[in-house]
């Protein structure tokens, strides 16, 4: 037993070590002193928010050893909920409380809201087997490839770039208006035409941002659910997407944006560009319920305040069953699941709805994803005075791990290897391991900014776009700094518990602080190609190395600027050891039993961490 008090990721202290599902027993055992006269040791537990409905569970003392003394107890949480626990006892006639300190081990005392947690979920978990395993690659479409290939039916206000390689848009309008209406014309089968070199990066999942009409380059405005924006191109190119996507083994996640419309849409029609009834025209129109009016038409529920946003009414089971039906018609069409854009806007109820007619269906006989936009711990998330039940019922498979990512950036830039483990470990306590198998592990995307520019030059922070894009360069010697460090992240990235998720162009070079700076197009023919082998190298690794799919993680050695850790199959005696060094001075591997140098910054021969560098060991 590791040397604690009780240690929650220690069989011997608790079993099961981290979630349970509901009505299981949970063992529980502490260590103490021999020497020391204890009395009345228990074990307090109680779900989240009903403190004043603790459980006080007697401790019995169990065994002993030469120098200590063992106690121990069993619950069983009926319902599916996130619990806290502690202990308490009498130590030589004083009380005392065993909680949690911030490395997540146990302590004397602490401070009172510091419980161990223990997650609850449902028995009838499932999350599809493709997503464990599994290597992202996030898409903007407009941004990708432009095939060529001529477009039906593009309104007509549109501005398409004409040079590839220029900078998208980023000052407002004369009216002070940002609008992104400036485009590309990346399009559906551009995606198909690289689907060859997506599949050499070790891919097998294709995250698309939205595909489906609307009238900005982001498509987060939705126009028309039924039907794929013009200017990407038809239905049919996203079924030939799809299917030649499968025969690759790769699948399609779409994003789907089910918490507000864009104003100029089939359903609100503000600017009156369709010929419907929206229900910004008429109370009388079908979709008048789909919104929350507080002073009609102008005065209307929106997205942060923006009214070319309004926000659908939660309570509406119109626009539920609709979105419902937009779901399964997708996934009949060669969709694997979708991507919840805002997740915790969405009720509980209306989630469910979601998820349950996204389950309902099949796609190449596989039950299809869903996986949620959380920025934070997805087990306690809390929104708009719901309690969200994420894991604990089984409503989302995965979602994107922001909770990585600024763990990750934490560690970079303050050289503090103690707090990345802390996070690590939390997960790995909080998340149900078919979850935490399947989450989306992310250090780029398209609303935050390149990896590569902020390990350059740090966060924008709030600074502005023209200040954004007058910073937005590097010099070839701050390039290639950035770019040895986004390595050494995607390494850690790459091999932590979950998915990888490779944002298109980061495997190329391409940088950028935030929206739009950090939606460039792919820089086909310019790219960074030795960046792209390194990407293609931790994909084969990933790839021929199956049983990283559901393997446990082994922490080593996390002091400081140094990061060592491994990956051991729970099948064999498989291990992947991963090594990132932040300091100057070498560090010697040659503890652990590897026998092979997957990668190495350093000399291939040794097991020796090069200053500032990496290594991949088996």
């Amino acid at each position: 037993m590791i040397n604690e008090i009780y240690c929650s990721l220690d069989p011997k202290c608790k079993d099961p070590i981290g979630p349970a599902k509901e009505k299981t027993k949970v063992d529980f055992r502490i260590r103490l002193d021999k020497t020391s006269v204890v009395e009345n040791p228990k074990l307090v537990i109680f779900r989240i928010d009903k403190w004043d409905e603790r459980k006080e569970v007697d401790l019995e003392f169990s065994d002993a050893s030469m120098n200590n003394n063992y106690y121990s107890c069993s619950y069983t949480p009926d319902v599916a909920d996130v619990y806290y626990y502690y202990f308490t006892l009498s130590i030589n006639g004083k009380y005392v409380e065993i909680r949690k300190d911030r490395f997540s081990r146990s302590c004397f005392g602490g401070k009172e809201n510091e419980c161990f947690q223990l997650t609850v979920f449902t028995k009838d978990i499932s999350v599809p087997d493709f997503m464990k395993g599994a290597i992202f690659y996030q898409i903007f479409p407009d941004r990708f490839c432009n095939s060529g290939q001529p477009k039906e039916n593009v309104p007509t206000d549109r501005k398409i770039h004409g040079d590839w390689y220029e900078n998208p848009d980023y000052l407002p309008n004369e009216n002070g208006l940002i609008l992104n209406d400036d485009y590309f014309g990346g399009d559906l089968k551009g995606i198909t035409q690289k689907l060859d070199y997506i599949s050499s990066l070790g891919v097998s999942i294709i995250y698309l941002n939205p595909i489906f009409e609307a009238h900005s380059n982001h498509r987060y405005n939705t126009a028309d659910y039924l039907k794929i924006d013009p200017l990407l191109g038809k239905e049919e190119d996203f079924e030939e997407l799809c299917k030649e996507a499968k025969a690759r083994g790769i699948r399609i996640i779409l994003d789907g944006v089910f918490n507000h419309t864009g104003s100029d849409s089939v359903y609100f029609n503000k600017e009156r560009r369709y010929a419907t009834v929206g229900a910004y025209s008429s109370k009388d129109s079908p979709y008048y319920n789909w919104y929350c009016f507080f002073n009609y038409p102008n005065g209307y529920d929106s997205w942060w305040g923006f009214d070319t946003l309004p926000k659908i009414n939660k309570n509406s089971e119109e626009a539920i069953e609709f979105f419902c039906n937009v779901v399964k018609k997708w996934i009949r069409l060669g969709a694997s699941g979708f991507r919840f854009d805002v997740v915790d806007e969405l009720t509980n109820y209306m989630l469910y709805r979601l998820s349950k007619s996204i389950k309902e269906e099949r796609v190449f006989d596989s039950q299809p994803s869903v996986i949620g936009e959380v920025w934070e711990d997805v087990s306690t998330k809390e929104a708009y005075g719901e309690r969200k039940h994420y894991f604990t019922e089984n409503t989302l498979d995965s979602a994107m791990n922001y909770v990585y990512k600024d763990a990750l950036f934490y560690y970079f830039e303050n050289k503090d290897a103690e707090a990345l483990l802390d996070t690590i470990i939390r997960t790995i306590e909080n998340y149900p391991k078919d979850n935490l198998d399947a989450m989306m592990n992310m250090i780029s995307g398209h609303d935050i900014e390149r990896a590569i520019t902020r390990l350059a030059k740090g966060a924008a922070g709030g600074r502005d776009r023209y200040w954004q894009a007058m910073n937005d360069y590097m010099d070839p010697s701050m390039y290639e700094r950035a770019k040895n460090m986004l390595k050494q992240m995607a390494i850690i990235e790459y091999f932590l518990p979950g998915n990888p998720c490779l944002y298109y162009g980061d495997e190329a070079g391409v940088y950028g602080f935030k929206d739009p700076h950090n939606r460039k197009t792919y820089p086909w023919g310019r790219e960074d190609k030795e960046l792209i082998q390194f990407f293609q190298k931790l994909g084969g690794i990933r790839k021929e190395n199956a049983f990283l799919k559901d393997a446990g993680f082994l922490p080593l050695i996390f002091h400081g600027g140094l990061c060592t850790f491994a990956r051991n199959s729970l099948t064999d005696d498989q291990k992947i050891y991963v090594g990132v060094n932040l300091t100057d001075k070498p560090f010697d591997m040659s503890f652990v039993k590897a026998d092979q140098v997957l990668y190495s910054s350093g000399p291939q021969l040794v097991k020796k961490l090069a200053p500032n560098g990496s290594i991949i060991l088996k």
